[in-house]
């Protein structure tokens, strides 16, 4: 089985093939398409991070191969009991205002991919859920001034990050309430 990927070693495979997405708005497509759709095919999320998903371009298919990990990693985490899911970020040793950018990132991914697996916009959904949507369309406008970071403005962003990352599962488990373990793909 591939396993999750680096964060900087896909966002530079992604770079290189020419992505339409980051790695972080590209996990939180992936997200997104898991809670509308429960099983997306890894093709049409694939086909959504290219603008020409070309198997016989080596750079897409070194970014593929790692996007396959984060694929498998990302359905076992969101259906995982022990509440082990993480957002696709960058680690605690960047800025701040580099992972407050990734977050915003991941937030209109998450945002799109609801949408791209199916979700309608005339969909009745639970109040907690709607709240959480329309709470990450702001979260993706965010932004951070660069220069001093102080621990407040740590704190905030872990708050917003422990948010996001409850709010997912808790949107997950609402779309799509009966889990079973995922296939894994080879």
């Amino acid at each position: 089985m591939i396993s999750r990927p680096d964060y900087n070693s896909l966002t530079d495979a992604l770079g290189k093939a020419d992505a339409e997405l980051v790695a972080s708005e590209s996990h939180g497509a992936l997200c997104g398409m898991l809670c509308a759709a429960g099983k997306p095919e890894l093709n049409l999320w694939l086909d959504h991070i290219f603008e020409e998903f070309d198997v016989n371009n080596m750079l897409i298919k070194e970014a593929s191969q790692l996007l396959v990990g984060l694929y498998n990693d990302t359905r076992e985490q969101l259906n995982d009991s022990d509440v082990n899911f993480q957002l696709f970020l960058p680690d605690d040793r960047e800025s701040l205002a580099q992972r407050t950018e990734a977050l915003a990132s991941w937030c209109q991914g998450f945002t799109f991919g609801l949408a791209a697996g199916g979700l309608k916009k005339d969909r009745k959904l639970p109040n907690d859920t709607a709240e959480l949507i329309r709470d990450m369309v702001e979260i993706a406008r965010a932004g951070h001034d660069l220069g001093d970071d102080s621990d407040e403005d740590e704190d905030s962003f872990m708050q917003i990050y422990e948010y996001v990352r409850m709010g997912v599962l808790l949107i997950n488990e609402e779309l799509q309430p009966s889990h079973k373990p995922p296939e894994v793909l080879q």
